[in-house]
């Protein structure tokens, strides 16, 4: 498997805990990775779709997905809502879910479906 076969499918996985996590916890949280009334960001979804958490994890902060997906910290993308940020995928969902309000099934789909990649990019 080539480097970008890997990250595809490290991304495509990302992309399915998170909804799947959504899909345990339907309602979205911001600003905190779960909330105290069943919520849970896109980051939080993520989590949630690798481990089943207990119905009330308001103060849970997920520690170490990057164990679980590479990509969060090796791989960085330019803002695909249209602001100038060019982060890492980790920080570019908190980004997403949190400033520009994008759904968790939203921001799964954007993994899934990366953009592509132009020379000088």
């Amino acid at each position: 498997m080539v480097a970008d076969d890997r990250q595809n499918h490290d991304e495509t996985a990302l992309a399915e805990a998170i909804l799947e996590g959504a899909r345990r916890r339907p309602k979205q949280s911001f600003g905190t990775y779960f909330d105290g009334k069943g919520g849970s960001c896109a980051l939080g979804a993520a989590y949630e779709g690798i481990y089943l958490l207990p119905t009330n994890v308001a103060e849970a902060m997920p520690h170490r997905l990057d164990r679980f997906f590479h990509c969060l910290e090796s791989v960085s993308r330019r803002c695909p809502a249209g602001c100038k940020k060019h982060i890492p995928i980790g920080a570019m969902i908190i980004h997403l879910n949190d400033d520009h309000h994008w759904t968790r099934e939203g921001i799964a789909d954007w993994l899934e479906h990366p953009p592509t990649v132009v020379k000088g990019d």
